[in-house]
């Protein structure tokens, strides 16, 4: 897996959420990623507190995953996979068994904020969850209007221990988004390219196309982390810079 592809986000398990709809979707998701150099793939059905509890989106979550693990079995297809939860913000997680949400075997956590508003007690809830010793992974850091008005939240939360993922359709569309997501790399507040796919027309699987968007060194570096993710190591990432807003516009 050294210099291959992880994909730590996506919605490939069949019939969990808004991804893929039956088996065979998922199948055909899972292949795409493997033609795309994927050898390891965190599978992270979405998790909403408010909706389900965390017992029964585990089982849920299981029945899935045995489904596509004996598909992959059964095509002999060389993948590397394990569970996680693409986990929905609340005030509530640090209550919750987060070990069951976090991906396997690490202490990595992958939480999605609301991309409508900003949600309360975003530092608080953050902090109590990286003082039971997890990680966060702030999911699609791109999509959040909050973020983009004010990159410092993200610079603060970053700056505490937080990682930053980002989707490769951002970088692939080019346009303002790419722009975006440059300006944050380069303020060393992005760590990790993933898909995020969940259709095999609609939200592909398209992560080389994304890294093939990215500076060989930046590229290079995000592919070593999201390796050392799914391991359940450590990874060491550069000093944040503080953007500063000058003359209009972010720098």
């Amino acid at each position: 897996m050294s210099t291959a592809l992880v994909d730590l986000h996506c919605h490939i398990l069949p019939g969990i959420d808004d991804g893929a709809r039956d088996l065979d979707m998922s199948m055909a998701l899972i292949r795409k990623e493997l033609q795309d150099g994927a050898a390891g793939i965190v599978f992270t059905p979405h998790f909403h507190y408010e909706r389900i509890t965390v017992e029964k989106f585990v089982e849920q979550r299981k029945a899935a995953f045995r489904q596509v693990s004996a598909a992959v079995r059964a095509e002999g297809l060389p993948l590397a996979a394990k569970l996680g939860a693409e986990v929905f913000y609340s005030t509530a997680l640090p209550s919750l068994d987060l070990r069951k949400l976090a991906f396997a075997g690490t202490n990595y956590i992958l939480i999605e904020f609301p991309t409508t508003m900003q949600p309360p007690g975003i530092d608080e809830t953050l902090y109590a969850i990286r003082a039971q010793g997890y990680t966060p992974i702030l999911a699609h850091v791109e999509r959040y209007p909050f973020v983009t008005e004010d990159p410092t939240l993200l610079y603060n939360w970053v700056s505490d221990g937080c990682l930053a993922q980002i989707n490769a359709t951002g970088l692939i569309r080019d346009g303002h988004t790419a722009r975006w997501l440059h300006k944050l790399i380069e303020w060393n507040l992005v760590h990790l390219l993933s898909s995020d796919c969940h259709h095999p027309a609609k939200r592909p699987p398209n992560l080389k196309d994304g890294f093939d968007h990215l500076p060989p060194k930046v590229a290079a570096q995000m592919k070593k982390n999201a390796i050392r993710v799914y391991l359940g190591d450590e990874i060491d990432p550069p000093e944040p810079q503080l953007p500063k807003y000058r003359f209009g516009r972010w720098v």
